[in-house]
Protein backbone atom coordinates (compact mmCIF):
# COMPACT_ATOMS: atom_id res chain seq x y z
CA UNK A 1 0.00 0.00 0.00
CA UNK A 2 1.01 3.41 -0.56
CA UNK A 3 3.25 5.47 2.00
CA UNK A 4 1.49 8.61 3.16
CA UNK A 5 4.37 9.74 5.10
CA UNK A 6 6.58 9.57 2.21
CA UNK A 7 3.78 10.61 0.13
CA UNK A 8 3.45 13.89 1.81
CA UNK A 9 6.39 15.65 2.75
CA UNK A 10 7.59 13.98 -1.12
CA UNK A 11 4.92 16.03 -3.12
CA UNK A 12 5.60 19.06 -1.01
CA UNK A 13 9.14 19.42 -1.78
CA UNK A 14 8.72 18.89 -5.30
CA UNK A 15 5.92 21.66 -5.85
CA UNK A 16 8.19 24.07 -3.46
CA UNK A 17 11.06 22.77 -6.00
CA UNK A 18 9.37 22.80 -9.27
CA UNK A 19 8.03 26.66 -8.70
CA UNK A 20 11.77 27.62 -7.26
CA UNK A 21 13.38 26.32 -10.48
CA UNK A 22 10.66 28.58 -12.53
CA UNK A 23 11.37 31.62 -11.08
CA UNK A 24 15.16 31.52 -10.62
CA UNK A 25 14.65 30.78 -14.88
CA UNK A 26 12.00 33.77 -15.22
CA UNK A 27 15.00 36.97 -15.30
CA UNK A 28 13.50 38.49 -12.01
CA UNK A 29 16.66 38.75 -10.40
CA UNK A 30 20.68 38.21 -11.33
CA UNK A 31 20.42 36.76 -7.52
CA UNK A 32 17.82 34.25 -8.51
CA UNK A 33 19.60 33.11 -10.97
CA UNK A 34 23.39 32.87 -9.46
CA UNK A 35 21.73 30.42 -6.55
CA UNK A 36 17.92 29.96 -6.33
CA UNK A 37 17.93 27.53 -9.23
CA UNK A 38 20.36 25.13 -7.70
CA UNK A 39 18.86 24.92 -4.07
CA UNK A 40 15.41 24.30 -6.63
CA UNK A 41 16.55 21.75 -8.01
CA UNK A 42 17.94 19.97 -5.30
CA UNK A 43 14.82 20.29 -3.63
CA UNK A 44 12.73 19.09 -6.30
CA UNK A 45 15.35 16.23 -6.77
CA UNK A 46 14.45 15.22 -3.08
CA UNK A 47 11.12 15.44 -3.22
CA UNK A 48 10.70 12.94 -6.12
CA UNK A 49 12.31 10.54 -4.30
CA UNK A 50 10.34 10.39 -1.71
CA UNK A 51 7.35 11.22 -3.75
CA UNK A 52 8.15 7.81 -5.97
CA UNK A 53 9.03 5.75 -2.66
CA UNK A 54 6.11 7.13 -1.20
CA UNK A 55 3.79 5.65 -4.13
CA UNK A 56 5.45 2.64 -4.54
CA UNK A 57 6.34 1.37 -1.32
CA UNK A 58 4.76 -2.22 -2.19
CA UNK A 59 4.61 -1.69 -5.97
CA UNK A 60 1.91 -0.02 -7.74
CA UNK A 61 -1.15 2.00 -6.26
CA UNK A 62 -3.93 -0.05 -5.57
CA UNK A 63 -6.55 1.85 -3.70
CA UNK A 64 -8.46 4.56 -5.37
CA UNK A 65 -7.18 7.10 -2.63
CA UNK A 66 -3.43 6.24 -4.21
CA UNK A 67 -4.90 6.56 -7.34
CA UNK A 68 -6.37 9.74 -7.05
CA UNK A 69 -3.57 11.13 -5.25
CA UNK A 70 -1.44 9.93 -7.70
CA UNK A 71 -3.42 11.57 -10.53
CA UNK A 72 -3.45 14.68 -8.84
CA UNK A 73 0.24 15.24 -8.23
CA UNK A 74 0.88 14.27 -11.51
CA UNK A 75 -1.78 16.93 -13.04
CA UNK A 76 -0.11 19.89 -11.09
CA UNK A 77 3.34 18.71 -11.68
CA UNK A 78 2.93 18.55 -15.64
CA UNK A 79 0.81 21.70 -15.57
CA UNK A 80 3.65 23.61 -13.36
CA UNK A 81 6.05 22.45 -15.68
CA UNK A 82 4.16 23.96 -18.75
CA UNK A 83 3.41 26.88 -17.03
CA UNK A 84 7.10 27.74 -16.36
CA UNK A 85 8.52 26.27 -19.97
CA UNK A 86 6.20 28.88 -21.81
CA UNK A 87 7.33 31.40 -19.01
CA UNK A 88 11.20 30.88 -19.84
CA UNK A 89 10.75 29.53 -23.30
CA UNK A 90 11.52 33.17 -24.98
CA UNK A 91 14.95 33.56 -22.69
CA UNK A 92 15.61 29.39 -22.74
CA UNK A 93 14.39 28.66 -26.74
CA UNK A 94 15.61 24.98 -25.91
CA UNK A 95 13.08 24.26 -23.02
CA UNK A 96 10.82 22.68 -25.65
CA UNK A 97 12.86 20.47 -27.32
CA UNK A 98 14.35 19.30 -23.84
CA UNK A 99 10.87 18.60 -22.94
CA UNK A 100 10.49 16.84 -26.22
CA UNK A 101 13.32 14.20 -25.20
CA UNK A 102 12.68 13.78 -21.72
CA UNK A 103 8.99 13.09 -23.24
CA UNK A 104 10.53 10.31 -25.76
CA UNK A 105 12.41 8.64 -23.28
CA UNK A 106 10.30 8.45 -19.79
CA UNK A 107 6.94 7.58 -22.02
CA UNK A 108 8.23 4.38 -23.30
CA UNK A 109 10.27 3.82 -20.28
CA UNK A 110 6.44 3.78 -17.92
CA UNK A 111 5.09 1.50 -20.60
CA UNK A 112 7.50 -1.09 -20.24
CA UNK A 113 7.82 -0.90 -16.40
CA UNK A 114 3.64 -1.03 -16.89
CA UNK A 115 3.72 -3.83 -18.85
CA UNK A 116 6.22 -6.08 -16.63
CA UNK A 117 4.46 -5.26 -13.64
CA UNK A 118 1.31 -6.61 -15.53
CA UNK A 119 3.29 -9.48 -16.57
CA UNK A 120 1.83 -8.90 -20.43
CA UNK A 121 2.04 -12.26 -22.46
CA UNK A 122 3.80 -9.32 -25.37
CA UNK A 123 6.10 -8.37 -22.92
CA UNK A 124 9.42 -8.95 -25.27
CA UNK A 125 7.75 -7.04 -28.24
CA UNK A 126 6.32 -4.29 -26.56
CA UNK A 127 9.63 -3.61 -24.71
CA UNK A 128 11.29 -3.87 -28.20
CA UNK A 129 9.29 -1.74 -29.40
CA UNK A 130 9.57 1.42 -27.14
CA UNK A 131 13.73 0.56 -26.92
CA UNK A 132 13.30 1.75 -30.96
CA UNK A 133 11.06 3.93 -30.46
CA UNK A 134 13.34 6.01 -27.59
CA UNK A 135 16.08 5.59 -29.89
CA UNK A 136 14.74 6.73 -32.72
CA UNK A 137 12.71 9.71 -31.42
CA UNK A 138 15.88 10.80 -29.13
CA UNK A 139 18.37 10.45 -32.27
CA UNK A 140 15.79 12.59 -34.13
CA UNK A 141 15.23 15.46 -31.83
CA UNK A 142 18.93 15.75 -30.97
CA UNK A 143 19.83 15.79 -34.35
CA UNK A 144 17.46 18.04 -35.15
CA UNK A 145 18.59 20.23 -32.30
CA UNK A 146 22.46 20.41 -33.39
CA UNK A 147 21.95 20.90 -36.64
CA UNK A 148 19.83 24.16 -36.17
CA UNK A 149 21.28 27.37 -35.51
CA UNK A 150 21.65 28.36 -31.77
CA UNK A 151 19.17 31.15 -30.56
CA UNK A 152 20.97 35.07 -30.30
CA UNK A 153 19.68 38.35 -28.98
CA UNK A 154 18.10 40.28 -31.58
CA UNK A 155 20.43 43.00 -33.26
CA UNK A 156 20.12 46.44 -33.37
CA UNK A 157 18.31 46.85 -36.61
CA UNK A 158 16.06 44.42 -35.56
CA UNK A 159 15.11 46.50 -32.58
CA UNK A 160 14.82 49.62 -34.65
CA UNK A 161 12.32 48.02 -36.59
CA UNK A 162 10.46 46.31 -33.90
CA UNK A 163 10.80 50.32 -32.26
CA UNK A 164 9.11 51.68 -35.54
CA UNK A 165 6.23 49.30 -35.78
CA UNK A 166 5.24 48.24 -32.46
CA UNK A 167 2.77 50.10 -30.53
CA UNK A 168 2.93 53.77 -29.60
CA UNK A 169 3.65 53.48 -25.09
CA UNK A 170 3.02 56.44 -23.19
CA UNK A 171 6.51 58.22 -21.97
CA UNK A 172 7.36 61.64 -20.63
CA UNK A 173 7.06 64.70 -22.54
CA UNK A 174 10.34 67.04 -23.92
CA UNK A 175 9.40 69.75 -25.69
CA UNK A 176 11.10 71.43 -28.36
CA UNK A 177 14.20 68.76 -28.24
CA UNK A 178 15.85 66.35 -30.12
CA UNK A 179 15.42 62.52 -29.03
CA UNK A 180 18.10 60.15 -29.12
CA UNK A 181 17.24 56.95 -29.55
CA UNK A 182 18.41 53.73 -27.31
CA UNK A 183 17.51 50.10 -26.77
CA UNK A 184 17.23 47.63 -24.31
CA UNK A 185 17.64 45.00 -26.88
CA UNK A 186 15.68 41.24 -26.69
CA UNK A 187 17.57 38.76 -24.23
CA UNK A 188 19.39 41.27 -22.01
CA UNK A 189 18.40 39.80 -18.99
CA UNK A 190 20.63 37.26 -19.76
CA UNK A 191 24.45 37.56 -18.74
CA UNK A 192 27.05 37.75 -21.82
CA UNK A 193 23.89 39.34 -23.78
CA UNK A 194 23.73 42.69 -24.97
CA UNK A 195 22.89 44.82 -21.94
CA UNK A 196 22.08 48.26 -23.62
CA UNK A 197 22.17 49.09 -26.99
CA UNK A 198 24.11 51.43 -27.86
CA UNK A 199 26.58 50.39 -25.10
CA UNK A 200 27.71 54.36 -24.92
CA UNK A 201 25.35 56.81 -25.79
CA UNK A 202 26.48 60.16 -27.30
CA UNK A 203 24.01 63.14 -27.04
CA UNK A 204 24.22 66.83 -26.87
CA UNK A 205 23.39 68.28 -23.39
CA UNK A 206 19.91 69.79 -23.45
CA UNK A 207 18.87 66.74 -26.05
CA UNK A 208 16.84 64.02 -24.53
CA UNK A 209 17.38 60.04 -24.58
CA UNK A 210 14.42 57.87 -25.01
CA UNK A 211 15.17 53.88 -23.71
CA UNK A 212 12.84 51.09 -25.35
CA UNK A 213 12.41 47.72 -23.80
CA UNK A 214 12.62 45.34 -26.11
CA UNK A 215 13.06 42.78 -23.44
CA UNK A 216 10.44 40.17 -21.82
CA UNK A 217 11.18 41.45 -18.29
CA UNK A 218 11.23 44.60 -16.70
CA UNK A 219 14.31 47.11 -16.32
CA UNK A 220 15.53 50.21 -15.25
CA UNK A 221 17.80 52.66 -16.16
CA UNK A 222 19.30 54.29 -12.86
CA UNK A 223 22.32 56.38 -13.15
CA UNK A 224 25.20 54.12 -11.04
CA UNK A 225 27.80 56.33 -9.19
CA UNK A 226 25.07 57.72 -6.72
CA UNK A 227 22.54 55.16 -6.71
CA UNK A 228 19.65 56.53 -8.65
CA UNK A 229 19.66 60.41 -7.23
CA UNK A 230 20.56 61.75 -10.90
CA UNK A 231 17.71 59.74 -12.48
CA UNK A 232 15.96 56.70 -11.85
CA UNK A 233 13.28 54.97 -14.50
CA UNK A 234 11.74 52.44 -12.06
CA UNK A 235 10.57 49.82 -13.69
CA UNK A 236 10.25 49.78 -17.57
CA UNK A 237 7.74 47.27 -18.85
CA UNK A 238 8.04 45.04 -22.25
CA UNK A 239 7.53 47.82 -24.77
CA UNK A 240 7.51 50.46 -22.62
CA UNK A 241 9.80 53.75 -22.65
CA UNK A 242 11.52 55.75 -20.76
CA UNK A 243 12.59 59.33 -21.88
CA UNK A 244 15.61 61.20 -19.78
CA UNK A 245 15.78 65.25 -20.38
CA UNK A 246 19.64 65.81 -19.95
CA UNK A 247 19.26 69.32 -19.26
CA UNK A 248 18.84 68.89 -15.99
CA UNK A 249 22.36 66.52 -15.79
CA UNK A 250 25.68 68.23 -14.65
CA UNK A 251 28.20 65.58 -15.65
CA UNK A 252 29.75 64.89 -18.67
CA UNK A 253 29.73 60.74 -18.51
CA UNK A 254 27.25 59.21 -16.67
CA UNK A 255 26.91 55.31 -15.79
CA UNK A 256 23.97 53.70 -15.87
CA UNK A 257 22.60 50.38 -14.94
CA UNK A 258 19.63 48.60 -14.21
CA UNK A 259 18.61 47.56 -10.53
CA UNK A 260 16.50 44.45 -11.54
CA UNK A 261 19.76 42.81 -13.09
CA UNK A 262 23.10 44.50 -11.61
CA UNK A 263 24.84 43.01 -14.29
CA UNK A 264 23.30 44.91 -17.25
CA UNK A 265 25.49 48.49 -17.18
CA UNK A 266 25.81 51.17 -20.34
CA UNK A 267 26.57 54.57 -20.25
CA UNK A 268 26.40 57.98 -22.06
CA UNK A 269 28.41 61.23 -22.96
CA UNK A 270 26.94 65.03 -23.27
CA UNK A 271 29.14 67.39 -24.96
Amino acid sequence: MTDWDLLMPGAGLTTVGAVGVAIALSGIAKTFMDGMHAVSILCMFFGLIFLTAGLFKDGFPTSKKAKMAVGIILVLFISAGIIGAIQVSTKVPSIFSFIAIVATISIPSIIIIIASYKKMAQFVKISAACVVIMVVGSSVLIGSIWMSAPATASTGGENNSTSSSGTETAMPKVVNTTIVPATIPAGASGQGNPSYEPAIIKAKKGEAIEWTNHDNVPHTVTSFADDGKSFDSSLIMTEKKYVLDTSTLTEAKYDYFCTVHPFMKGSFELS
